[in-house]
């Protein structure tokens, strides 16, 4: 049966066009005399239709489902970014030029108990640097290293006068700001860099190491300069002040000059973290295409032009940056693509942020014309976001021959962390990637403009004795109530066995209302039509101004149908 097809446009085309399917073609032409014409005039086909429903029309397809009665084009997928990552940072420090020796004269005299002898060392200036740092450090304020200074003292000449020498209350002179780690037993000052020291040694050669986890490159004297991406630190080390014990003195020794010989080193160290400021841009963050070709016929021919009313895009995306502290943005933009021909689809502002205040990581965000009445699970508490254009998405971007897309491709638009302060950022090791997910859903709520073209031929009809027959009149008459909010202009053609149109036939097509009261509905069809087999029939169904839903409840009732048929029967003996 006809009316029995699975489309929209069929069902509907049904009430109007459709009634000769239900004609039983087997005549008894028995009391016919087949030798001559026979005329028929508005001969009343004996048909009943039934409801027709919207549910044995538009059926659930891969991408058109039933949620909560409505029907709606729905498709997601996951989607994830390389790992945040930003390349190694090595600090080369130059060697630090060994200061001329240290000269302590000394003359024996009468004493009781050791001899303390003041002294302190020239200023060794250091530097260390680097250079091609990465683009995504904006600022450094302080950097995490294994940073190591090394100092080296040797007492000599003192044989003379004393037996051993002792180093006490030693004052180092080291960078400001550190955070040290192994001091040597000493008592560090980040705010003037004084390290005081306890004794250091009963032979004449010491050497030993101060060592530290963080730098305050700003207390240090850095100067960082992101147009040339390189850091310069500059700054002075030296024995500020202490006093030189000898001990165990050699009676009668001569007058002397003690010398002391220092040197200092700081070797290469590689940054671990960094503190500043940072921005960094995603390289790439891939999201699976919505494909529409398991799209139902009725919405997927050419001509048709959808403009869904309110579509949404539904996303779960964590943020990887928020153990530091920091927000992420983007933008996106769905293309449409027909074949080769692309239409770009952006949000309405540039872009969105991802917060950094969630106890998870994790934010939802609906982007649509207006937020949606209800949300699903998966995505509750969406922070909406304006994207107006997303209702254009599925329409044939101007051009009648496209109908809609084959699929749509999904795009963050310049996905980054924008530039912001950050504290103890990793360097050199892979941290973490964006992870999300997404639902694209539209309900189908046909904005007013929005068009389905549907064309189909429907065979079969004829057979040897309906061969003999010509059909000059085809009237339907029809009293409907539809509450589908669609309406309806359909125009149809008689064809031949062969699928062919038939000629010299002229028809007058239907106008069914979207959503109306009870309508009354005519279609006529005159000429002569011969060899009749079947209907090819075109049906543009436009939106109004509604944008209601289309749900499985809707349908058509046929209150009062009257079809008719006139013309003539002739046969040769």
């Amino acid at each position: 049966m006809f009316f029995k097809h699975n489309s929209l446009i069929i069902g509907l085309s049904l009430a109007c066009i459709a009634l000769p399917s239900c004609v039983d073609d087997k005549y008894d032409l028995s009391d016919v005399d087949t030798t001559v014409r026979v005329d028929v005039n508005k001969l009343t086909l004996p048909i009943k239709l039934d409801e027709i429903k919207l549910e044995s029309i538009l059926k659930e397809s891969d991408r058109v489902k039933i949620i909560d009665g409505a029907y709606t084009v729905i498709e997601g997928g996951n989607f994830e970014s390389d790992p945040v990552y930003i390349e190694p940072v090595w600090i080369k420090s130059q060697t630090i030029p060994m200061p001329p020796r240290v000269k302590i004269p000394y003359v024996p005299g009468v004493v009781t108990g050791d001899v303390l002898l003041d002294f302190s060392t020239p200023e060794s200036e250091y530097n260390f640097s680097a250079k091609n740092l990465p683009n995504q450090i904006t600022d450094i304020d302080a950097i995490g290293a294994d940073l190591t200074f090394e100092f080296e003292l040797t007492v000599l000449n003192y044989e003379k006068v004393a037996r051993v020498v002792e180093l006490r209350d030693v004052v180092l002179q080291l960078p400001k700001g550190l955070t040290i780690t192994d001091d040597s037993g000493g008592k560090y000052d980040p705010q003037t860099g004084e390290l005081a020291m306890p004794t250091l040694s009963h032979d004449q050669y010491v050497k030993f190491y101060i060592r530290a986890s963080r730098a305050d490159f700003k207390a240090m004297g850095a100067t960082f300069d992101y147009d040339q991406h390189k850091v310069d630190v500059n700054g002075v080390v030296n024995f500020k002040s202490g006093k030189l014990a000898l001990l165990d003195l050699v009676e009668n020794g001569p007058a002397t000059e003690i010398q002391m010989v220092v040197s200092y080193s700081i070797p290469d160290f590689k940054l671990k973290t960094f503190s500043g400021g940072m921005k960094y841009e995603f390289e790439a963050v891939n999201f699976s295409d919505v494909r529409l070709d398991g799209m139902p016929d009725i919405l997927n021919q050419p001509g048709t032009n959808l403009k869904i009313a309110n579509p949404c895009i539904f996303l779960k995306v964590d943020n990887p940056m928020q153990a530091y502290g920091l927000k992420a943005q983007t933008g996106l933009t769905i293309t449409a693509y027909h074949n080769d021909d692309a239409t770009a689809y952006p949000i309405d502002n540039p872009y969105f942020t991802i917060g950094n205040d969630h106890a998870d990581g994790v934010y939802t965000f609906c982007l649509s014309p207006q937020m949606p009445a209800s949300i699903p699970e998966d995505f509750e508490n969406a922070e909406h976001v304006s994207y107006t254009k997303l209702s254009d998405v599925l329409s044939n971007a101007g051009d009648p021959e496209h109908g809609i897309p084959s699929y749509l491709a999904i795009k963050l638009n310049n996905p980054q962390i924008p530039d912001q302060k950050i504290v103890d950022m990793p360097i050199g090791h892979f941290i973490k990637e964006v992870r999300g997910k997404y639902e694209f859903r539209a309900p189908i709520a046909l904005m007013e403009g929005s068009s389905i073209i549907y064309e189909e031929t429907v065979t079969g009809w004829g057979s040897d004795e309906f061969d003999n027959f010509t059909i000059t009149q085809l009237d339907v008459d029809a009293e409907l109530a539809c509450d589908i909010p669609i309406a309806l202009d359909i125009e149809a053609y008689p064809v031949d066995v062969d699928g062919k149109q038939i000629g010299n036939v002229k028809i007058e097509g239907a106008h069914i209302a979207a959503g109306s009261e009870p309508q009354v509905v005519h279609i006529h069809i005159t000429g002569d039509i011969k060899g009749f087999d079947g209907i090819r029939y075109v049906a543009k169904a436009t939106a109004g101004a509604g944008d209601e839903v289309l749900r499985t409840d809707m349908n058509i009732r046929v209150l009062n149908l009257r079809p008719t048929i006139s013309g003539y029967y002739m046969k040769e003996l």
